[in-house]
């Protein structure tokens, strides 16, 4: 019996053992610079309170989609790395346009918009690649404490559909 059972586990490692190869080429990673570049449209406005135990989040579109009323647009060249505003209903976080850049253009994780007067560390909420229809970013509301500390009192998160490529 216990000859069976060594002789069994041989055979079971064995046939897991074996892999299939590997057929077909993946192609080039997408270029996530072509992949911003384009004119964005606002869908979606969420916040949330981290500092809250629940966690909740609040949908709070109806402050930036209004009927009758252009909504927010983001529009990103890739070329000169410029960004513009064509600000709608709802606070304006993103200013009136300027610089933008990624912390790493082939894997992104931080968008950054530098204005004449401010830069915005925003979080991605996934990579855009060109074929992509939706960005997501988030956006934190913190207070700064008098020895420089962090204290996170909101996470705003923007969803915005492509309207061109």
């Amino acid at each position: 019996m216990k000859k069976i059972f060594i002789l069994a586990t041989a055979i079971a490692m064995t046939v897991a053992a074996c892999k299939p190869e590997l057929k077909g080429d993946l192609g080039d990673p997408a270029n996530k610079l072509e992949g911003m570049a384009g004119t964005w449209e606002i869908t979606s406005f969420k916040q949330q309170d981290p500092n809250n135990p629940i966690r909740e989040e609040r949908d709070l579109s109806e402050f930036y989609i209004i009927d009758g009323l252009s909504p927010y647009r983001l529009s990103f060249n890739k070329d000169s790395m410029t960004y513009s505003v064509a600000a709608g209903p709802g606070k304006n976080y993103f200013g009136t346009g300027g610089h933008w850049a990624f912390d790493n253009p082939n894997y992104p994780t931080y968008l950054y918009l530098y204005t004449a007067t401010d830069t915005l560390q925003t979080l991605l909420g996934s990579v855009v690649r060109p074929s992509d229809s939706q960005l997501n970013i988030q956006l934190e509301n913190y207070c700064e404490g008098a020895d420089g500390s962090r204290t996170t009192t909101a996470i705003y998160t923007f969803t915005f559909n492509r309207l061109n490529p």
